[in-house]
């Protein structure tokens, strides 16, 4: 397994340094370490590292997506994970949109052609679940439409949209808390406590640490290396500073209460926000 990584080629189009049209070929992984035990067996532990050009093709490549760990654990629904892969899939591309038919969407979502055969029934079994899922667990939103030739529904158009800060804020809220109780949560009821009647979920969000820091008032470009990475990366090659204070703008007095986790996320979904509204930065 090791040795094929090391084998792996990429090969891209390219430009030579005369301006011609060319293939630029680069290796997957630089080098890598594998841990063995006294008696010469494998001890199961691997770390690799990837070379430069393969860390840029995969941060600008379409065919990768950043899931959260959190959020794919948390799902109770298949059908809402693969929904959620989906829409993490082209969330930053210029149409944050997917469209196909009925067999497409069954091969997307892994339905079964024999199950929920009627749309009613697909839409309130699978549909509605998987967007209530979503809209509780992951860093954006899907809303989709139905488009129909008579009275049948033909193709549906799932668009995937950023959420805002405050329900970025609410998601990693959500995540930190026990999954017990999610469904009455994500259906906006209220918790009953049954004291004496089995055991009690109360929410387990982590204190926050004395030594993290809040969001810098200056300029976030020394001194707030993480900060300043998640900008460039999801900035869409906005000036940073110019994106800072539109956070600071849109958040207002919150924006001294985000630490830690949560701040990291708030501003990374303010960020992804940004391109969405306004492009990517030419």
């Amino acid at each position: 397994m090791l040795e094929e990584l090391h084998r792996t080629l990429f090969a891209v189009d390219d430009k030579s340094w005369r301006g011609k049209k060319a293939t630029l070929r680069f290796s997957l992984i630089s080098r890598s370490r594998e841990e063995t035990e006294e008696d010469g067996g494998e001890a199961g532990w691997i770390e690799w590292e990837f070379t430069p050009d393969a860390r840029k093709m995969i941060q600008a490549s379409e065919t990768y997506a950043v899931l959260n760990r959190q959020a794919v654990l948390g799902f109770r629904s298949n059908y809402a994970l693969r929904l959620y892969e989906l829409g993490a899939l082209r969330l930053h591309r210029r149409q944050a949109t997917w469209r196909g038919d009925m067999a497409a969407l069954r091969a997307a979502l892994g339905i079964p052609p024999e199950v929920y055969t009627d749309f009613a029934q697909l839409r309130r079994k699978v549909l509605e679940k998987a967007k209530a899922e979503i809209d509780q667990l992951a860093h954006f939103r899907v809303e989709w439409r139905e488009i129909r030739q008579g009275r049948t529904v033909a193709e549906i158009e799932f668009r995937f949209e950023p959420k805002s800060p405050p329900a970025v804020i609410e998601t990693v809220d959500e995540l930190d808390r026990h999954s017990c109780g999610r469904g009455e949560r994500r259906y906006e009821m209220v918790e009953t406590l049954l004291v004496g009647h089995g055991a009690v979920c109360a929410p387990t969000n982590a204190l926050t640490k004395p030594d993290e820091k809040t969001f810098p008032r200056g300029s976030i470009r020394f001194g707030h290396d993480e900060l300043l990475a998640i900008g460039r990366t999801h900035g869409g090659g906005w000036d940073i500073d110019m994106i800072a204070n539109g956070f600071r703008e849109h958040m207002g007095e919150r924006v001294e209460k985000l630490r830690g986790v949560k701040l990291a996320a708030a501003w990374k979904g303010f960020c992804e926000s940004w391109v969405t509204r306004r492009g990517r930065a030419i």
